[in-house]
């Protein structure tokens, strides 16, 4: 077994590397990253505790509780992303988790069972955007001997609805006061609201700029910006967000773009490819072939009011484009491959995903109604073991190909 300091480790050499660079000069990327890097330090932090938790949870909650939340999908790309996740799925698939099921949960059950995870203070769990990633905290808890409290999301937007899910949020403020003796600072919640209207704004403002054709953004500028979600609600989120909105306005108004010639416009659907692949070099390099929006980044919500802090979060939730039928899902991307003029879209098929594999169909029916081309990539998004470099640069080339002559 390993130790839990190799992880302390790494945070620390990367917040201390972020923060090297951005003295020397600061950047969106860097300062997101930095940020990013930040909270995973809190985990060894005595003045926060720790929260394993899946995507969709209220972190705006978490934080007004000095809870420091991580979800396991994104531990799961961190490990996929250093080179080393192959060796915790080798140890889960050795105590029979299936390799049927998401490599980024099993990733995480098997450095948590190689003792790399520290233990957590409590265990909070969804049910969107899919169950693999309740049952990966229940094991999880299994192996620190801790409950799990899961949150079910309803999947109709009424008013009962938004009821039921405030009363849930109430009860996981208890059971957070219960297990770890921190209470709600409820001043401080409402305040989270107030920042993440602040950055709800920069961040339109962001995605906007990426519809101008060219993009001022390249396909790496906001990759994997899903784990924004960690630093919604803070002052340090509301930075970040304005630091891309004046980076990418400075290039639209100096005539800078992302790619020197920007030949064809991507959507990306659902997550990036977390292992080192030389995907991004043939699209832009090869191709000229830019991702100009990721279907995660889209902002779903409206702005949220302050003096219901619980009712908003609620809210917010319940209409996230995952939740509920696929229909409104499909609506959303239809509708940002209009608006960001896209030419076509790749939807890496991610195996074990009812997300994104089991989809798969939807999406390009949906996109072909409107004359939008999709390419489905066989792969695993984690598991590096099983990819096939070569089939899938050759299926790619033969996509870009065919997009030249549409």
């Amino acid at each position: 077994m390993v130790s839990h300091n190799m992880l302390k480790k790494y945070f620390e050499q990367l917040e201390t590397g972020l923060k090297n660079k951005l003295e020397t000069k600061v950047t969106a990327r860097r300062r997101f990253v930095y940020e990013i890097a930040r909270i995973g330090s809190r985990i060894f932090d005595n003045d926060w505790s720790i929260a394993w938790t899946t995507v969709f949870v209220p972190y705006e909650i978490l934080n007004s509780m000095s809870v420091s939340g991580m979800f396991v999908e994104f531990f799961g790309a961190m490990l996929a992303g250093t080179g080393i996740s192959s060796k915790y799925l080798d140890l889960s698939e050795s105590k029979g988790f299936s390799t049927d099921s998401c490599s980024y949960h099993r990733t995480i059950i098997g450095a948590a069972m190689d003792g790399l995870l520290p233990e957590p203070d409590v265990l909070i769990g969804a049910s969107i955007p899919c169950n693999g990633g309740v049952k990966a905290l229940k094991r999880i808890g299994e192996i620190f001997n801790k409950d799990v409290f899961i949150l079910n999301i309803p999947i109709e937007t009424t008013p009962d609805a938004v009821d039921y899910l405030t009363d849930q949020y109430k009860e996981m403020i208890e059971y957070v006061e219960n297990e770890t003796g921190r209470k709600l600072d409820y001043d401080k919640l409402k305040k989270t609201i107030k920042y993440n209207n602040q950055a709800r704004e920069y961040l339109i403002e962001v995605n906007n700029f990426c519809k101008n054709v060219p993009c001022p953004a390249n396909s790496n500028d906001l990759k994997n910006f899903i784990i924004y979600i960690l630093l919604q609600g803070t002052e340090e989120g509301v930075e970040v967000a304005k630091l891309y909105r004046d980076e990418f306005k400075f290039r639209v108004e100096n005539g800078l773009t992302g790619l020197s010639e920007e030949k064809f416009r991507l959507m990306w659907i659902q997550n990036r490819i977390q292992f080192k692949t030389d995907i991004l070099d043939l699209l832009e390099k090869r191709f000229g072939a830019n991702i100009v929006i990721d279907e995660l980044n889209h902002i779903w919500w409206e702005p949220m009011d302050e003096n219901q802090p619980l009712r908003s979060l609620a809210h917010r939730m319940m209409i996230h484009p995952i939740v509920g039928p696929a229909e409104r899902r499909l609506e959303v991307i239809t509708q940002l491959a209009q608006e960001y003029k896209i030419d076509g879209a790749v939807n890496p098929a991610h195996w074990g995903c009812r997300q994104s594999a089991g989809a798969r169909v939807l999406f390009k029916d949906a996109l072909q109604k409107i004359g939008i081309p999709l390419i489905h990539l066989d792969v695993d998004c984690v598991d590096e073991r099983n990819y096939a470099p070569g089939q899938i640069m050759t299926r790619l080339e033969a996509f870009l190909e065919m997009l030249s002559n549409y």
